[in-house]
């Protein structure tokens, strides 16, 4: 079994050598091999040498500063993961910090999912606040039966549940999932590449599964330079939510005309919410 793990990095060397470290110390079933791939979108801070330096069999490829996540992780699945023979992908965030027995507790759901009769899915790992009990990404659920795009967290319950889609702060994906949907879609490249990524299977038969229990630990994102961000002007909200960070006009648009059911301009022209989108915790200021 060969897993190959996927992220992208933006000037947070710390963090980005953490979650890392946090990776490649998991425990493994004794025939599963992981090699990691990680973008380095444009980093300044020394990121890609110190990673070059403490881990030098991660692979490493370069941007320039402008792919953002969701392109930082298309050039990554272009240029590295789609030619390798590989029976899972696992897609993180630079962020987070695993628990020891992460990946296997992934691969047991898979298996438990493989066993009822699917073989597309994606199975997303649950991430609890620093010091706290509070969910900070995973799996999530529709929350109105009218809003097709309003979604809720779930927590894990100790056993695998069905999602609507998922944050991919944590993600393993099948083999015969990217077959059936491929990768993400190059029509977003920041946020929104995950939910659409979930949407997109889900729709083709695929199944998006939480797993049993929570995988580690990972910060919410901070609304500081944000849409959301409390106290500033309607031009400067206007300006940050249509920038290239959270929703642009045109990506707005296809999402929604995508997923939103025959409602669609009608949910697209209603205020945006952080649980229809939400931003992926890679930083670029």
């Amino acid at each position: 079994m060969k897993i190959i793990a996927l992220a992208t990095c933006h000037n947070r060397c710390k963090l980005t050598l953490r979650s890392i470290k946090s990776i490649l110390e998991q425990s493994l079933p004794s025939e599963c091999s992981l090699e990691l791939c990680l973008v380095d979108d444009g980093s300044i801070d020394g990121t890609g040498d110190a990673i070059r330096k403490t881990f030098p069999n991660v692979k490493i490829l370069e941007g320039d500063g402008n792919l953002y996540w969701a392109g930082g992780m298309c050039f990554g699945w272009d240029n590295y993961a789609q030619n390798q023979d590989m029976d899972y992908l696992l897609v993180f965030n630079d962020d987070i910090e695993l628990f020891p027995n992460s990946i296997i507790k992934l691969l047991e759901a898979a298996v438990e999912v493989t066993a009822s009769g699917t073989d597309a899915y994606a199975i997303s790992g649950a991430f609890r606040v620093p010091g706290s009990a509070q969910i900070a990404y995973g799996g999530v659920v529709r929350d109105s039966w009218w809003h097709r795009l309003r979604f809720k967290k779930i927590r894990p319950l100790g056993f695998i549940q069905d999602c609507d889609t998922l944050n991919m702060n944590l993600a393993l994906i099948s083999s015969q999932a990217l077959n059936k949907v491929g990768f993400f879609s190059r029509d977003f490249t920041h946020a929104g590449a995950d939910f659409d990524f979930g949407l997109r299977l889900r729709q083709a038969g695929g199944r998006v599964i939480l797993a049993k229990d929570y995988m580690g630990e990972c910060n919410i994102n901070s609304t500081r330079g944000t849409s959301a961000e409390l106290g500033i002007s309607f031009k400067e909200r206007w300006h940050r939510l249509t920038s290239i960070k959270e929703q642009p006009f045109r990506q707005r648009a296809l999402y929604y005309r995508r997923h939103g059911g025959l409602l669609w301009p009608l949910l697209w022209v209603l205020p945006v919410s952080y649980t229809h989108l939400t931003l992926p915790t890679t930083p670029y200021v």
